[in-house]
């Protein structure tokens, strides 16, 4: 017998997220995903120079801009067949550590006091 598993709202910054599975057994045989807020940024990427779509790519979120930034990047230099120097790589991989401290900050101190949440 099938099992239909729902669970929406998952809340994120960017608006609510709803996700259904059907599994039966053991196994999921369907699952969806659906997110209620459109924003279009996709269609706002298309057309553009790829070089320059990463600054659009970072305004996916307004928390983590520089993993959506570095994620695009990296995307496009791998369609592209693009090789970055090592130093590019290092000063890439410093950027993303600083991210993830700015982004435990974040996470752990300033956003569950802007919505309310505490520990």
């Amino acid at each position: 017998m099938a099992t239909k598993v729902v669970v929406d709202p998952i809340t994120r910054i960017e608006g609510h997220l709803r996700i259904e599975v059907r599994a039966d057994a053991d196994r999921i045989q369907e699952a969806w995903a659906c997110a209620t807020q459109f924003r279009g940024l996709g269609l706002v990427m298309q057309g553009r120079d790829p070089r320059d779509v990463w600054a659009f790519a970072q305004r996916i979120c307004g928390v983590c801009t520089t993993v959506h930034a570095i994620a695009c990047g990296r995307a496009v230099e791998d369609a592209l067949a693009i090789r970055v120097p090592p130093n590019a790589e290092l000063i890439r991989n410093l950027v993303h550590g600083m991210q993830t401290v700015q982004g435990h900050v974040m996470h752990f101190y300033h956003l569950p006091r802007s919505t309310g949440w505490t520990w």
